[in-house]
């Protein structure tokens, strides 16, 4: 009887170990998944500030048109340049996003709390990396596709 004991709490303490390991496996899981989103959506960052430069540069030629025309080409161009600033402004948003978030995460906090605490902290993070990430390739290809237009 008292090996069977033994044995039945040498099973429980191997199977809450278990269960432990897994845990611990799947906080890693996540933060990898959270740095993956991550690691696609930093290199674009380059990108953005080379559109945000594109854009105010055909701004500025919208205005020296402007200042040239006629009346009747005037709305167009108004259109054009409300659309370019709204574009650079969506650009700009992703960016300070991008940069908020990296400001903020604090990976360094998941050793000092429970796999479920961590697990419901990198859902977070998840959750606002993959919009900024949302974001980020949105305006990269609007303003990708209306600078391709001109």
């Amino acid at each position: 009887m008292h090996k069977f004991t033994i044995m039945i709490v040498g099973l429980l303490f191997t199977s809450s170990c278990w269960s432990c390991s897994s845990k611990g496996d799947e906080v890693k899981d996540t933060e990898n998944e959270v740095f993956a989103i991550h690691d696609e959506v930093m290199p674009k960052m380059g990108n953005m500030l080379k559109l945000q430069k594109q854009l105010k540069l055909h701004i500025a030629s919208l205005d020296s048109i402007k200042a040239t025309g006629t009346a009747s080409g005037t709305l167009r161009i108004d259109e054009d340049r409300d659309q370019a600033m709204r574009l650079s402004r969506n650009l700009k948003v992703a960016d300070s996003l991008m940069m908020n978030w990296m400001s903020r995460y604090n990976g360094d906090t998941l050793a000092k709390l429970s796999s479920d605490e961590a697990l419901k902290y990198l859902g977070a993070q998840k959750d606002q990396i993959t919009d900024v990430q949302t974001k980020v390739n949105a305006s990269i290809e609007q303003a990708t596709q209306f600078l391709g237009k001109k």
